[in-house]
């Protein structure tokens, strides 16, 4: 069985925030919820060092030698996607496999959903191709107590393959498993009741080629307007994008020739104004001159101005580049009963 496993945890800017002493709750308001209040004299200096560890990372360049493709020969820039009834009759299979369950190992407590659906080609985007989250929570503990679910969560995808016999002639079908796992409060006793997910399947892929002469320039993207600012070595910068929307911005990297460069991994992070700005201004500079720039006053006022957005590729951006987004045209409300 062909297994791949996705945790959806937010990568914290790669690991330069992994090296401050920061709270992980900490970490995450004050960086990823634009939560800028929250720093205090108490945390300044972990906050310093972790600002001061970004702007390395946006000076450091990857000069290891990349593989290419033909931009024609790219699975997910020339997906051919499924037609509007297969996909239906996939969440309704989806919906028909679905069982929920508790699990439970020596630290914590975890409600898994699990289910398939057929898959009628190979998929060239797999972990993406199908998207769930969870829409409303129906679960009691034994006193009727709501349990607390985590709404982040940990997938696994795998296939199998099953075999039918029609009028004497054997047919097979390849299925796509999968786990979603949400880590709960600690309970004791059966639960009772149900979860409500909603599951969204890949039903197009727009996108926009740009360069170095689009900086500053608007476009849409996924109906959404927004402004490319730079392409700072292997990082660019868009604005547009609010702290709470769920829109999946990626980037192709081109070579010279309009080949795709590959890039094993990709990302995106917010990115306040006001440190892009004191950064562009000046690229070298040094932890004490970011202290004065920044003291803490202004440092706890940084989410007025807002935030940018960085998506992140394995290699610089010399050339063109496409931006592409992942649009999850259909969806169902699915409940699952404990």
């Amino acid at each position: 069985m062909k297994k791949m496993k996705l945790i959806t945890i937010i990568l914290l800017l790669h690991c330069c925030l992994m090296n401050a002493q920061l709270s992980f709750e900490d970490r995450i308001a004050i960086f990823f919820k634009a939560r800028s209040e929250k720093i205090n004299k108490e945390n300044l200096g972990a906050v310093y060092d972790a600002i001061y560890d970004m702007t390395l990372e946006f000076k450091s360049i990857n000069k290891a030698k990349y593989v290419t493709e033909s931009l024609k020969g790219n699975k997910i820039y020339n997906k051919t996607l499924l037609s509007t009834a297969l996909n239906e009759k996939g969440l309704l299979s989806f919906k028909q496999n679905a069982t929920l369950e508790l699990e439970t190992d020596s630290l914590q407590n975890f409600i898994v959903l699990k289910s398939s659906l057929p898959l009628y080609r190979e998929e060239a985007d797999a972990v993406n191709s199908v998207s769930i989250s969870i829409k409303e929570n129906k679960l009691l503990e034994k006193n009727k107590g709501k349990v607390n679910i985590n709404k982040n969560h940990t997938a696994n995808f795998g296939t199998f393959r099953d075999y039918t016999k029609v009028n004497e002639v054997e047919k097979e079908q390849t299925y796509k498993t999968i786990e979603i796992k949400n880590s709960i409060g600690s309970t004791t006793g059966p639960l009772t009741g149900s979860v409500v997910y909603e599951v969204k399947i890949l039903t197009a892929y727009p996108s926009i080629k740009l360069g170095k002469s689009d900086f500053g320039k608007s476009f849409l993207l996924n109906n959404k307007k927004i402004t490319l600012i730079n392409a700072t070595n292997n990082i660019i910068i868009v604005d547009g994008i609010q702290m709470d929307e769920n829109i999946d911005i990626t980037a192709i990297n081109l070579d010279k020739k309009e080949n795709v460069i590959k890039s094993p991994s990709t990302g995106r992070y917010p990115i306040y104004k006001d440190l892009y700005d004191i950064y562009t201004k000046n690229p070298n500079l040094t932890k004490e001159q970011l202290k004065k720039e920044l003291p803490l006053e202004k440092l706890q006022k940084m989410k007025v101005n807002g935030c940018y957005y960085a998506i992140v590729n394995d290699f610089p951006f010399k050339n063109n580049f496409i931006l592409f987004s992942r649009v999850y045209g259909i969806s169902k409300d699915i409940e699952v009963k404990m």
